[in-house]
């Protein structure tokens, strides 16, 4: 069990993760790590990608596309801000604005689809005015590649997913009726949510495969190194004072997860029987701390006696497993 606290206020932003969830436009983040723009949207797009001069700015396109309102983040002394807005009624635009110190290579900017609704961009180089430095006047396209089509052949991957089983080795997590621990419980869960995945061609990176510890500060950073799409831990959880009436499924995000978390907590509520306590945002470490969309399943109460029940029962985590698997998915078609 992780102890939660509930994020009252308004989004804030970390500089190495600026996102927005508004409208058709449903995710993007600029990843100052990678120098990287990444998009998803909710139907499939085809951007438009261009550089502007003095100052250099990045504005990529998206027809067809809406967003909620406009944002301007500032980033780092080489990315003076991203902003995010709507062009016209059928247009949202995306700028990526340079310090008035560099410049890039438009040539060197590089467009790629990973799906017809997934996009990256990803930046160069930057380099000073006295190296390089746009050409005056009318702006400079950047290639833009037909998109990635999804593709039914397992062979193919489709995607990179990250696995979290909670806890492990000495660290059980939470200790249920019975003795139950969590760490064993969310261990098979976990593997079988990886089984489907690989069989839908989905590469899995695993943050551990066996009763191991790994810290809370590994995991982040194995995972940022993993290159994953999406970051899914997977726990279980217990409640103090002899309440065995409280049992539930539970999923967490802090910012760039709400809507992985959401499908993922649809497809659990779709296909087993279990109390539904909602989609909830959380500071958790391994979701603050992680680079791509993250979040925690809470796959129910081991101190809960429906839940209990269930949880010990092989062909429940066995279907808990194919449910968080379909969820992850759907959201990466």
């Amino acid at each position: 069990m992780i102890f939660k606290s509930i994020i009252l206020a308004g989004l804030m932003f970390p500089w190495w993760c600026l996102s927005v969830w508004a409208g058709s436009l449903q995710y993007w983040r600029f990843n100052q790590n990678l120098s990287r723009l990444e998009i998803v949207t909710e139907s499939n797009v085809t951007p438009r990608a261009q550089l502007m001069a003095n100052p250099t700015r990045l504005v990529v396109d998206l027809p067809n596309t809406q967003v909620g309102e406009t944002l301007r983040q500032e980033v780092s002394s080489y990315v003076r801000e991203v902003r995010v807005g709507q062009l016209n009624n059928q247009t949202a635009r995306i700028v990526v604005e340079l310090s008035g110190n560099y410049t890039m290579r438009p040539w060197q900017v590089r467009v790629r689809s990973l799906a017809p609704n997934r996009w990256y961009v990803q930046l160069p180089k930057f380099q000073t005015p006295d190296v390089y430095s746009l050409p005056d006047g009318n702006a400079v396209a950047i290639a833009v590649p037909a998109p990635t089509l999804a593709s039914g052949s397992p062979s193919q991957n489709r995607g990179t997913v990250v696995i979290d089983p909670g806890h492990g080795g000495r660290d059980p997590g939470a200790i249920g009726i019975g003795g139950v621990q969590e760490k064993g419980i969310v261990l098979e869960i976990s593997q079988e949510t990886a089984r489907v995945l690989r069989q839908g061609g989905y590469q899995v990176v695993m943050m551990r495969t066996s009763d191991v510890f790994v810290s809370l500060e590994q995991r982040a950073t194995l995972a940022n190194n993993s290159n994953g799409d999406v970051f899914v831990s997977i726990h279980a959880n217990a409640v103090g004072g002899n309440r065995p009436e409280v049992n539930g499924l539970e999923t967490y995000y802090f910012q760039t997860g709400r809507l992985l978390a959401h499908t993922i907590h649809r497809n659990i509520l779709r296909r087993l029987n279990v109390r539904d306590r909602n989609v909830r945002q959380a500071r958790f470490y391994v979701l603050r701390h992680t680079t791509m969309p993250a979040v925690l399943v809470e796959v129910g109460f081991l101190t809960g006696s429906i839940d209990n029940r269930n949880l010990s029962n092989p062909s429940y985590r066995r279907q808990m497993g194919e449910a968080i698997a379909h969820g992850i998915m759907e959201y990466l078609r």
